[in-house]
């Protein structure tokens, strides 16, 4: 199963003089169990575009349906939502109960759940963040730090036993610390519950280390979309869109244009320092 996107198009305003479509003509399959990114500049019409994989605004042209329920008729769109788990940039503001257990069980509770399955999602929900239930379930939500309060947020997703969980910029206003904890939390939770992840990224590092394969939005417009490598072999057409490009891949960009015999998919460190190596020999 999966999300299918069909010539998915939105248009802000239409039918005035001001009338903006923010994302064209859209094709494009999530595939169950996958880590899909999503990049493109301020504008590209990222945010737009993930906010029609759980029906919140309808498209004005096009169709999405997730697990072939259609995201455009409001029963079977009930059925879809259950499906796909939204977090926001900056989740921690949708925080509003006394208590971190209570906010994390809000959505089951919606959901019509016994109070007894409630308990244990939360319970598993907070373990699955990192965020112990003997330690935080009785705290404040707001007496968190900002990763914390970032991983509760995702813990009263995942209550809700989401199949595909998309994320708009979760690293956004983080220090590095909390952006690797986040990370890390991400990667524990596709392991843990098999969903498949859907991040709106401005961070090429972090979709490079994550993700099997990028979506890459210019003007609202679906640009390319291929596996993570191949992506970011096409270092100038990332550039072209005014997208910046992982550290190492805009290294070996340079050492290419000095002259280096190197190759176009190296993006990752570890990539980088294997080149580096078996270079050791030719130098």
């Amino acid at each position: 199963m999966s999300i299918v996107v069909e010539k998915l198009t939105h248009t802000y305003m239409g039918g005035s003089t001001i009338a903006f479509s923010a994302v064209k003509d859209i094709d494009l399959t999530i595939y169950e169990g996958e880590f899909l990114g999503i990049i493109g500049h301020t504008g590209s019409g990222k945010s737009t575009f993930i906010q029609h994989l759980n029906g919140l605004i309808q498209p004005t042209s096009g169709r999405v349906t997730v697990d072939g329920f259609d995201m455009h008729d409001k029963k079977q769109r009930a059925q879809g939502r259950k499906l796909v788990g939204m977090v926001f940039q900056y989740p921690e503001y949708q925080l509003f109960e006394e208590t971190v257990a209570k906010d994390i069980a809000y959505g089951p509770r919606n959901m019509g759940l016994s109070e007894p399955e409630i308990a244990v999602r939360v319970e598993e929900a907070m373990h699955l963040v990192g965020l112990p239930a003997n330690r935080f379930a009785n705290k404040s939500p707001f007496e968190l730090s900002g990763g914390e309060k970032r991983r509760a947020a995702l813990a009263g997703i995942i209550a809700m036993n989401p199949k595909y969980l998309v994320l708009d910029e979760p690293m956004a206003g983080l220090d590095p610390l909390g952006r690797k904890e986040i990370l890390n939390t991400i990667d524990s939770l596709r392991k843990s519950i098999n969903c498949s992840v859907v991040m709106v990224s401005h961070s090429m590092d972090d979709v490079a280390r994550c993700a099997d394969r990028i979506a890459v939005l210019s003007g609202g417009e679906l640009i390319c979309v291929d596996e993570t490598e191949k992506v970011f072999e096409k270092t100038q057409m990332l550039l072209d869109a005014g997208l910046d490009v992982p550290q190492i891949s805009r290294l070996a960009l340079l050492l290419r244009q000095r002259g280096v015999n190197i190759d176009e998919g190296i993006y990752k460190l570890d990539d980088m320092v294997r080149f580096i190596k078996g270079r050791r020999g030719h130098v």
